[in-house]
């Protein structure tokens, strides 16, 4: 572990946790020269990331392939132009050798390796001259993790070291479970496989499971990020959202301040977001807005006053009010969510089921229909984010419904 560790934490440059610069450029298409002409626009803002840069010999781009069944213009996955553009970059002008990875949201069979072809990920590498890292192919083992709160012994590719620095490279969405998704929570695409659905199960309630995000971002330490936020996602992200074009592409040597300033964008104070809270008080990184250094337009500039929030974001408002302790001992049952099968728009495909890390979900055979049993549901949202066919959400009860909508007439 130490080799690891010492690795992914010894790149990073932004020093201390008390400030942080964030580089944003405007970008209005997916052409790839105005991508170009953004990353790099970004890049030259970041004094501290050329340093890096030019003291880096191999890099691992770490894309958001979250879907292995919808293309690019879905806008679920990393855009390929925004992946090509900076690794043409990091290879042109500053000699890296150039790696591509990640581990999709599904568990079938070859899904990453789908998720690799269908965002075109393969193309990039092909176009550049890098390497493609698919994690569910690497060899593995268990990282003894004793600073972990909850994740303390973490299944990562035992190769991961052969990189010098990980670059985190994330699209600007909404989450059910988390409330945003960008560059932090992008590293559990390095647990292989079946890892990730394990981690919901050991952590399945929103301040569970980032408190789990933060240790695993605590092990790894992704040295820079980058967001493509050319087009996101609000609403009942990471998959079945409504698509928002932000004109966005930013950067930081500080992927929690990144992270920060994308939920602003997105509206959201990035204090009330419980996995930028977790980070930000370990210091990790800086969260607070006001010790973020903007080289670039600024978050008022990109923010859309309407940009919908994750339907689990308006309850949580008012029940964040309520004691943990009470809240998990009293409320639980009755501020709970679960999934639910739109049987209209069901393919039969099965994602759900297989995706399951509770095994709620099951196909009966007499009705022919998927079906959730309510009983074993955790609300973890990995069935929601593997369906192609965007058939599954997430519902509230009644009287998590009810505080939604008290939620948000105070808003």
């Amino acid at each position: 572990m130490s080799d690891l560790k010492s690795t992914m934490v010894d790149m990073r440059s932004n020093g201390a946790p008390g400030a942080a610069a964030v580089a944003t450029a405007r970008c209005l298409t997916y052409n790839l020269s105005g991508v170009r002409k953004a990353v790099r626009q970004c890049i030259e803002e970041l004094p501290d990331m050329q340093d890096l840069l030019e003291r880096t010999h191999s890099v691992l781009l770490k894309p958001n392939l979250l879907s292995s069944s919808r293309d690019p213009e879905a806008h679920v996955n990393t855009h390929p132009a925004v992946v090509q553009a900076i690794a043409e970059l990091l290879k042109g002008e500053f000699g890296c050798d150039v790696a591509i990875g990640d581990s999709t949201g599904s568990l079938g069979t070859g899904s990453t390796a789908k998720a690799i072809q269908i965002s075109q990920m393969d193309r990039v590498a092909l176009m550049t001259g890098a390497t493609i890292y698919n994690v569910d192919t690497q060899p593995r083992h268990v990282v003894t993790f004793p600073d972990g709160q909850i994740y303390r012994e973490i299944p990562l590719p035992s190769n991961l070291s052969q990189f010098d620095l990980v670059i985190s490279v994330a699209k600007l969405k909404t989450h059910g479970l988390t409330y945003v998704t960008g560059p932090v929570k992008n590293m559990l695409g390095l647990v292989p496989g079946a890892g990730k659905r394990q981690a919901h199960l050991m952590a399945p309630r929103v301040w569970e499971f980032s408190t789990l995000l933060c240790d695993l971002y605590a092990l790894l330490r992704p040295g820079a990020a980058f967001v493509d936020g050319v087009i996101g996602m609000e609403g009942r992200g990471p998959a079945g959202g409504s698509l928002r074009h932000v004109e966005l592409i930013a950067a930081s040597c500080d992927p929690v301040a990144l992270d920060s300033f994308c939920a602003e964008v997105m509206g959201f104070d990035p204090l009330t977001i419980p996995l930028l809270a977790a980070c930000h008080e370990r210091k990790l990184g800086v969260a607070a807005p006001g010790s973020i250094v903007v080289r670039g337009e600024p978050a008022s500039a990109f923010v859309l006053p309407d940009f919908a929030k994750p339907p689990a974001y308006a309850g949580a408002l008012l029940l964040r009010a309520v004691p943990r302790w009470l809240l998990r001992q009293t409320l639980h049952a009755f501020s709970a969510q679960y999934a639910i099968i739109d049987l209209e728009k069901c393919s039969r495909c099965g994602e759900c089921s297989r995706n399951c890390p509770s095994q709620a979900i099951s196909f009966n055979e007499l009705s022919r229909l998927y079906q959730v049993e309510r009983s074993k549901c955790i609300a973890c949202a990995c069935c929601a984010e593997v369906c192609p066919c965007d058939a599954v959400m997430m519902q509230g009860t009644y009287v998590r419904r009810g505080a939604q909508r008290l939620s948000s007439l105070f808003r």
